[in-house]
């Protein structure tokens, strides 16, 4: 509801996907049709309180129905979900018959829905799965796993419990930028997915994000840590508990862990060496910048979201892969910096010409086609 422009084309999509196999009707259901969207979408109006909670209660029964029709209940990390579900006198005094539950497999799907849906809305699963070509439970993985490498939850809580103590602006979009970026890590997962099971994925990057958020003072250039320091102190200015603002603020540079991982263990290099180059290679192209501008995108349609979602995508994965070359190579960052300055040069250029102008993929495009001649 504090994003209706943003939201309504997706949950117009969402909508004629419901329609589209039976379990919806908009008239019914008191829900705007395509006619009357497309003059709220001109007037920069949205769905009203209550049409966006009907349009949740379905979304939610629809996420039931296909995890129940899937194999994610009977996965053996999702185990712990039932547990919690029943006291824990139930659960030390009979163990086993918490696990042979009857309805096992539904109270599994309903715990898991209600725990994505409130926190992501309505429209996260319909569109990346959309977006993925995946089903609904790859999705809902890609989220688990997402939320457990980078302790989400645990930031959630703490937003939830600024209620009253800073402005519901303020805590709205501290839950926007949390969304955003666990719907990031989200995309990443899915392409990546069928790397393992859940345990072994989380294995796999969870330590290494720790490391990293350990670290990050030192492993961060001096610039971009003083940036981080002063998102963050702009937060506590606000109202918001110093801890949380760090925490929140430093998720963008905790962000490229994912690709790290991978990126140290081809080139036969320590997490703090490939994390080094990664944010010189960042600072030496002000990527930052670049991701600011992309930011900027308009995203009034679907397909302007998934652009910006895909520019966003390919400025980490252009400095991921220079990142490899570095290390599989054994070159310093200052030796490739003096081969391609010519060319860091011009995309530092285009850069301060694109910032001055309107919003435009255009130009953002050009200058990705520029930085991957870096690669």
């Amino acid at each position: 509801a504090a994003r209706p422009a943003y939201l309504l084309e997706g949950q117009q999509t969402l909508m004629r996907g419901l329609e589209g196999t039976g379990q919806l009707k908009r008239a019914i259901e008191y829900l705007p049709n395509d006619e009357e969207l497309a003059k709220r979408k001109r007037e920069g109006k949205g769905l009203t309180r209550p049409e966006n909670a009907v349009l949740l209660a379905y979304a939610k029964l629809n996420l039931f129905d296909e995890l129940c029709a899937s194999a994610l209940p009977d996965d053996p990390f999702y185990a712990k979900v039932l547990q919690t579900y029943f006291p824990q006198v139930l659960n030390q005094t009979y163990p086993g018959f918490v696990a042979q539950h009857a309805l096992k497999r539904e109270i599994i799907a309903t715990c898991v829905t209600n725990a994505v849906v409130n926190r992501m809305g309505a429209t996260f699963v319909h569109f990346l799965a959309n977006e993925a070509s995946c089903n609904a439970a790859d999705v809902v993985g890609a989220y688990t796993l997402a939320r457990e490498v980078f302790d989400l939850e645990n930031i959630w809580d703490r937003i939830d419990e600024l209620d009253g103590k800073v402005p519901t602006s303020l805590q709205l979009g501290l839950l926007a930028q949390l969304s955003a970026i666990a719907q990031r890590a989200s995309r990443w997962m899915l392409r990546h997915r069928g790397q393992g099971d859940l345990p072994s994925m989380i294995a796999r990057y969870q330590p290494a994000a720790a490391q990293l958020r350990a670290h990050i003072d030192q492993w961060l250039p001096a610039e971009a840590r003083d940036q981080w320091q002063a998102a963050s102190a702009e937060l506590v200015q606000a109202g918001v508990d110093a801890q949380l603002a760090d925490d929140l603020t430093v998720l963008d540079h905790l962000y490229p862990v994912l690709d790290l991982v991978d990126v140290a263990a081809k080139g036969d290099s320590s997490l703090e060496q490939a994390a080094r180059t990664y944010f010189g290679v960042d600072h030496a192209l002000d990527l930052g910048q670049w991701r600011a501008i992309i930011a900027k995108l308009p995203t009034d349609t679907l397909w302007q979201t998934q652009a910006r979602a895909s520019a966003r995508d390919d400025a980490y994965s252009i400095t991921s892969q220079i990142v490899q070359w570095l290390l599989g190579e054994k070159q310093t960052l200052e030796q490739w910096r003096e081969h391609h300055g010519k060319t860091i040069d011009r995309v530092n250029t285009m850069r301060e010409s694109i910032a001055g102008a309107a919003p435009d993929l255009a130009p953002v495009s050009v200058a990705l086609r520029e930085l991957r001649q870096l690669v």
